[in-house]
């Protein structure tokens, strides 16, 4: 980002918009808006894909924490207040990273307005319709989310922990509908 941006005595016009957009989603703006643009643009079928990839991945997520020992919810809940595991998730990576490097509002900023894009319109059919509309968009919503984030990090693969692996792993739903 220049100078020339905070300069008060240069028009708002002449300053070069990728500045302001540089400044909200980081380096990588213009993947983070291909992603937004596109999110703003899913089909009912996409819509419902990443509905089941999001769903197929919450599953793997719930049998690994409760693949050691006790199952169920006892399983889970005799884990809480102990250390967090050697082999942390990707978002979890992905969210040291993006505080480690500074970019932790820029991954925030991109989340909601993704949250935005994947929104749907408002329905006519009362609080109770759109509210079972909203909910029905909460696996669209984490995949175009993680999709971000992991655009917004993308140019810092092979720096601490975020490697390709991981990117991978965070754009994986998003690819597997998005081709």
């Amino acid at each position: 980002m220049s100078i020339e941006a905070n300069d008060p005595t240069i028009p708002f016009a002449t300053v070069d918009p990728a500045l302001h957009l540089e400044y909200l989603y980081g380096p990588q703006w213009a993947s983070v808006m291909r992603i937004v643009e596109r999110a703003a643009q899913l089909t009912a079928e996409e819509r419902e894909r990443m509905n089941a990839e999001a769903g197929k991945r919450m599953q793997d997520s719930m049998s690994a924490l409760t693949g050691g020992g006790a199952g169920g919810l006892a399983g889970l809940l005799s884990g809480l207040g102990q250390q967090q595991s050697a082999d942390p998730q990707p978002l979890q990576i992905a969210s040291e990273t993006a505080k480690e490097f500074g970019r932790s509002r820029n991954v925030q900023v991109a989340g909601l307005i993704a949250g935005q894009a994947v929104s749907a319109t408002p329905s006519t059919g009362g609080d109770i319709a759109g509210l079972l509309q909203s909910l029905g968009s909460i696996g669209t919503l984490t995949v175009v989310s993680q999709a971000v984030t992991a655009a917004v990090l993308s140019d810092l693969v092979g720096r601490g922990r975020y490697t390709q692996e991981v990117h991978d792993a965070l754009m994986q739903p998003w690819t597997a509908v998005i081709s």
